[in-house]
């Protein structure tokens, strides 16, 4: 198999782009519609809330192993975010909650 040329790839990967966009805006608007109707999350607006989550964290790990700082300092601001919610929805949930 030989390798592809540079008109290939970029074809390749604009296909690749258009297909992501469609697929994200579908599940986005498939889990909205069901939220509203249902008043739950469902199954595609969780994917597509951890699909972003996915893209962030690789991206940010690719960007720290090369050595630049700003990947760095988006996993601890991250991290800190979650930590944060996770401590207000628990505070939420004990007080309000029950």
């Amino acid at each position: 198999m030989r390798k592809m040329d540079e008109m290939e790839w970029s074809i390749n990967l604009k296909g690749i782009k258009w297909s992501y966009l469609f697929l994200i805006v579908s599940l986005f608007i498939w889990g909205v519609f069901n939220f509203i109707k249902t008043q739950e999350m469902s199954l595609p607006l969780i994917l597509v809330i951890l699909q972003f989550l996915v893209y962030f964290f690789v991206t940010s790990i690719a960007k720290s192993n090369v050595d630049d700082d700003s990947g760095k300092k988006q996993i601890f601001i991250s991290l800190g975010v979650i930590f944060l919610l996770l401590v207000f929805g628990g505070i939420l949930y004990f007080t309000v909650g029950r």
